[in-house]
């Protein structure tokens, strides 16, 4: 405990210094665990958006639409296409949105 007589301007300016970088780091690590959130929800909402592009050029496919024609329906290239058709299709388990 700091009595009366101890407290200096260079006390105050170092323990308002003290407090205001304690709070910047409890911004900063709140933002951090929002972006964080914000970062696993991205790429658990690609994973699904590919799993559905997937699944329609497997439909097109098997209807004999062409692998030229689905990437030009996606506006992609052939190749993404190609890795569509062949990759195994990941879907986010059920449940996974907080929403």
């Amino acid at each position: 405990m700091v009595q009366i007589h101890e407290i200096t301007p260079e006390l105050v300016k170092e323990l308002s210094d003290e407090l205001e970088a304690n709070e910047i780091r409890s911004l900063i690590t709140a933002e951090v665990r929002e972006l964080s959130d914000r970062y696993k929800y991205a790429q658990l909402e690609t994973m699904e958006l590919k799993a559905r592009c997937q699944v329609r050029a497997i439909k097109l496919k098997n209807l004999g639409v062409k692998r030229d024609e689905i990437a030009r329906m996606f506006d992609v290239d052939v190749n993404t296409v190609s890795k569509w058709l062949r990759s195994a299709i990941e879907i986010p388990a059920e449940g996974w949105r907080n929403d």
